[in-house]
């Protein structure tokens, strides 16, 4: 359901989104700044939570660390540990090929039809992108 816009609207509608996007950017910043702040004050664990009271707010901190796998290097030193443990350690889990999914619905339905049943499937919310172009007047 497309809806036509005069040039002027749709110049003007940008800008707003512009405007309310620099907006968003500011106040993100400002949040940032804000926590940093309460992270000194409050301190953060490496791995964990940390408290404090005043008397109107219990504020809480919470730190903690991103880990992730270097497949490769992962199935070179595998073999060295007993499978039981890798496998505690090291979960497997299947992944969608969206690529290959979309193209088995041309290449072949009815095995298309068989993994579509194991697939959920959601519209994702549309996205607006805008670009200014030259200096506006």
């Amino acid at each position: 359901m497309e809806k036509t816009a005069t040039p002027n609207q749709l110049d003007e509608l940008a800008f707003k989104l512009e405007t309310a996007k620099a907006e968003e950017a500011r106040a993100r910043e400002y949040r940032i700044a804000v926590e940093d702040e309460i992270i000194q004050t409050v301190g953060v664990k490496e791995e964990g939570s940390a408290t404090m009271k005043s008397d109107f707010y219990k504020v809480t901190t919470t730190g903690g660390i991103t880990r992730t796998l270097d497949s490769k290097k992962w199935a070179e030193i595998h073999p060295q540990l007993p499978a039981a443990i890798a496998n505690q350690v090291v979960r497997q889990k299947p992944e969608l090929d969206i690529r290959q999914f979309k193209a088995l619905k041309d290449l072949s339905p009815a095995q298309y039809a068989i993994v579509a049943q194991a697939v959920t499937s959601k519209p994702r919310k549309a996205s607006v992108r805008i670009e200014r172009l030259g200096d506006g007047s």
